[in-house]
């Protein structure tokens, strides 16, 4: 038992650190600044990155933490994350009253937090508390694409494409393309290959160089025109983060 929480204590004392840097760290980086063995935070880290706490950049040799402890850290409140994405969402509101989703990714799902419904009858909804597959979604599109590549990586790997609509990509291939495109360019577009007469469009929402959640606007089908299209993609990346630098792209 007492090993049992002498490994817990040094696995919280890794996850501190970390979270005080803020930024990506490397090995010798952890090991210094907490003051532990090598061998053993090289061991922690292994079994942190395994769990999906830690990210692991191969290129660069750097440990940061992900999506899931930021997400674990904050429990079930999604109160920040809401005061920070209002403004916008409101905006976007205000300028085109549609359908505008605030979700975060939760596994290889998109967990809907909150949303500004339109006032137009003809509206397609969902409520907060509800899930839909990241590959499939804008929101789930624009929060992968700025992940880490290696746990953009574990997302194609794992999660089971199953199809939604007829135009639902059919395998990881074709997701991981997708993604490249979105990140490429700063925003995702979902056109009916989640639920069939839905178009919706969305960018990251980012806590520094970290993506936290996503926005997306939803317009049923028969609304969407070219010059709306370009409206809102407009829009939508007055307040993204814009395309991600090329050697960031991958997967």
């Amino acid at each position: 038992m007492t090993d049992t929480i002498a490994a817990v204590e040094k696995a919280f004392r890794i996850l501190e650190v970390m979270s005080a840097a803020g930024a990506p760290m490397t090995l010798m980086d952890i090991t210094e600044n907490t003051g532990l063995p090598k061998p053993t935070v090289f061991r922690m880290l292994r079994t942190l990155v395994e769990l999906g706490f830690v990210d692991q950049d191969q290129l660069r040799k750097r440990y940061d933490l992900t999506l899931k402890m930021y997400n674990l850290g904050r429990g079930n409140g999604y109160d920040d994350i809401r005061e920070e994405a209002l403004p916008i969402m409101q905006a976007l509101h205000d300028r085109f009253d549609e359908t505008v989703n605030l979700g975060i990714l939760q596994g290889g799902q998109v967990l809907y937090i909150h949303y500004l419904e339109t006032t137009k009858s003809v509206r397609w909804q969902v409520r907060p508390g509800v899930r839909d597959p990241y590959y499939c979604t804008a929101l789930g599109r624009a929060i992968a694409a700025y992940l880490p590549e290696r746990q953009r990586k574990r997302l194609l790997d794992t999660v089971p494409i199953t199809p939604r609509t007829s135009a639902t990509p059919k395998d990881p291939v074709a997701v991981a393309r997708i993604l490249d495109e979105t990140a490429a360019r700063g925003w995702a577009v979902d056109d009916q290959e989640n639920d069939n007469e839905v178009v919706c469009f969305g960018i990251p929402l980012m806590d520094g160089a970290q993506v936290i959640a996503g926005i997306s606007i939803t317009v049923v089908k028969g609304r969407m025109t070219p010059k709306l299209r370009t409206e809102m993609i407009e829009a939508l990346c007055a307040y993204g983060p814009g395309p991600r630098a090329p050697t960031e792209v991958g997967g």
